[in-house]
């Protein structure tokens, strides 16, 4: 891990952080692609993300784990007390597609329940150990989602 993963990963923890990222980070991801051609994000290459396209909305930038061939990605919302929008239209609708690297992979999302979540929950604090941070801050139980390809 570079010197740059292991500082956004301390700082993923700050509440300063949070907040500031809940607002900007979207639209620096959304410019970075658009520059990059669909390439990069602002996310060290070290942590694993995707985007997330649901018909109608503007893409949104998750970090993920694998579970098999399922993208798992949590609803935190920065540690908000508020889920995510994306995460109830996923309920809703739950064909979507994944981008990653420019590639696009169409996905077929599924709400884990507890016991799920709770095995997963390991391989996210990998990815992002501040995912725990958000849980606790947060005060309500965070949305978790298997996204398999179709």
């Amino acid at each position: 891990m570079g010197v740059y993963t292991g500082l956004i990963r301390r700082l993923g923890h700050r509440r300063w952080f949070a907040s500031l990222g809940a607002r900007l980070l979207p639209s620096l991801d959304r410019g970075v692609r658009r520059l990059t051609g669909g390439n990069r994000l602002l996310t060290p290459p070290a942590i694993p993300n995707l985007v997330l396209h649901l018909a109608g909305r503007k893409p949104v930038p998750l970090l993920y784990a694998r579970d098999g061939e399922a993208f798992v990605v949590a609803a935190t919302n920065w540690g908000a007390a508020a889920h995510p929008v994306w995460s109830q239209r996923l309920i809703d609708r739950p064909d979507a597609t994944v981008e990653m690297a420019g590639r696009l992979t169409p996905v077929t999302a599924r709400l884990l329940d507890d016991a799920e979540v709770a095995r997963v929950w390991p391989a996210l604090l990998a990815v992002w150990p501040a995912f725990e941070t958000y849980r606790e801050r947060a005060g309500r139980p965070i949305r978790v989602f298997a996204m398999a390809p179709r």
